[in-house]
């Protein structure tokens, strides 16, 4: 095959996992804006008032109040190196050879959810999931509720909830975009933790995009974190980074 032409495609595929994921932002975080040098992702929840660039230096034409996911191909230029500082990154995985190569936990029933009362069993577990605190789970529930009951009828969504006996231990979220399967929210009670329910529940998303005949399984995480080398021991392979970064004050 052409450089040019391996390169051109290798591009393509990395633009659809990130957009697999800006498709997640939009439906969950909020509403996305499209423009020709980027998209925006504007929320009510300031922590996910998001810009991604497309262009170079096109994060000049951001205000302070948004936070910039840089892919690896985008650049920027000294002078915007002064204004921005990187606060983390995160690092794209996809799942090599769709083959799953972990223990599961056979005690743990896995249910789709598609109905009202199952989607408030998700919304539970995934904000006390998410949520240290009672105070925090508070502000964060009735948020993601909201959300959830939105994308419930959506057909490129799969809503998965984890049972211990019948209490909701922990949830994850696929969606389908193009021919990727993208997990996320991936959550567990904390007093469930390394208990096999994540396991159990990425197995049983991956099952179901592979029977639908999905090509690609993809996921992000922060960069060196815990959830990233969880995530390589369970065959994800990392194919990019995106920078995060903040206006300096």
């Amino acid at each position: 095959m052409n450089k040019i032409l391996e390169n051109n495609l290798n591009l393509e595929y990395k633009k659809n996992l990130l957009k697999n994921h800006i498709n997640f932002l939009s439906k969950h975080r909020g509403i996305k804006e499209c423009l020709e040098y980027g998209e925006f992702i504007h929320s009510d929840n300031p922590d996910f008032n998001i810009f991604f660039p497309f262009l170079n230096d096109s994060t000049e034409k951001v205000n302070k109040d948004y936070t910039i996911y840089l892919p690896q191909w985008i650049l920027i230029n000294e002078q915007m190196k002064l204004k921005y500082k990187k606060v983390g990154s995160l690092t794209y995985m996809v799942l090599a050879d769709k083959k799953a190569r972990w223990e599961i936990n056979k005690k743990i029933m896995i249910k789709r959810a598609n109905s009202l009362s199952d989607i408030e069993d998700f919304s539970v577990a995934q904000a006390w999931g998410f949520c240290e605190t009672e105070e925090i789970f508070n502000q964060a529930y009735s948020w993601m509720r909201q959300k959830n009951i939105e994308n419930l009828d959506d057909n490129t969504q799969n809503f998965y909830v984890a049972y211990d006996n019948e209490k909701p231990v922990g949830v994850t979220l696929c969606i389908y975009y193009k021919n990727i399967a993208g997990i996320y929210a991936v959550a567990t009670l904390p007093e469930y933790r390394k208990k096999g329910v994540s396991t159990t529940l990425v197995q049983r998303a991956v099952d179901d995009a592979i029977n639908s005949n999905i090509s690609v399984v993809t996921l992000q995480t922060y960069t060196e974190s815990y959830a990233h080398s969880f995530y390589k021991k369970l065959g994800f392979e990392d194919v990019f980074e995106c920078g995060i970064l903040k206006l300096i004050n």
